[in-house]
């Protein structure tokens, strides 16, 4: 997916996982992944790495990258912390931003977001509009009128304004990327396929741990 006017919505939904893998080959910078300069501050403490998957819900590379990279974040070292981060690029990305981080302030990401996923993709459902995105709620046995106002409400905007300046400073051109420890992104397009980018991810990680 290429880039678009953008804005985007607040690193979310983390989770500390566990065990890397080094590499025998090396990458380059400039070829297999971008260089940020400046680093992104990542306000993690010392010694702890931040992962962050950059996507859309409506992006059906970012949907046959999920199962990879959620399989791949279960062996990741105990310092390294993996997060999504959805894109805004346009108002249809905002408002699946949106979505996420209505889950994750209710705490129901677990209900949401594969399943949102699954209906766009796999079931082929229309997700343009909040209405639609309200029935999927309520079928999914939750509060819809409550999602909506958390949707709506100032927590969520916020996180999508502050995200929005994050995606700028890490250089997200295309979804799905990741960014490691807000020094280095990663997009298929560089590594040409999903599995290439978990390998310069993987190196990445052992390069700064």
């Amino acid at each position: 997916m290429n880039r678009r006017r953008f804005m985007g919505s607040l690193v979310g939904g983390s989770a500390l996982l566990a065990s890397g893998t080094a590499l025998a080959r090396s990458f380059t910078a400039g070829i297999d992944y971008r260089r940020l300069v400046p680093r992104v501050d990542t306000g993690l403490p010392e010694g702890r790495i931040q992962v962050v998957e950059v996507f859309w819900y409506g992006c059906p590379h970012c949907y046959s990258f999920e199962p990879l990279v959620n399989a791949w974040s279960k062996d990741l070292p105990e310092h390294v912390e993996f997060s999504h981060m959805p894109a805004a690029f346009n108002d249809l990305w905002a408002l699946h931003a949106r979505v996420y981080y209505a889950a994750v302030q209710m705490d129901v990401l677990d209900q949401i977001h594969q399943p949102f996923f699954d209906a766009i993709h796999a079931q082929g459902r229309n997700m343009r509009s909040e209405s639609a995105i309200l029935r999927f709620v309520d079928q999914r046995g939750l509060d819809a009128d409550a999602f909506r106002e958390t949707m709506r409400s100032p927590e969520v905007t916020e996180a999508v304004s502050e995200a929005g300046l994050l995606i700028q400073a890490f250089q997200i051109e295309g979804v799905p990327s990741m960014v490691v420890d807000g020094r280095a992104m990663v997009s298929a397009g560089m590594t040409g396929s999903h599995e290439g980018m978990l390998r310069v991810v993987d190196h990445l990680i052992e390069q700064h741990s």
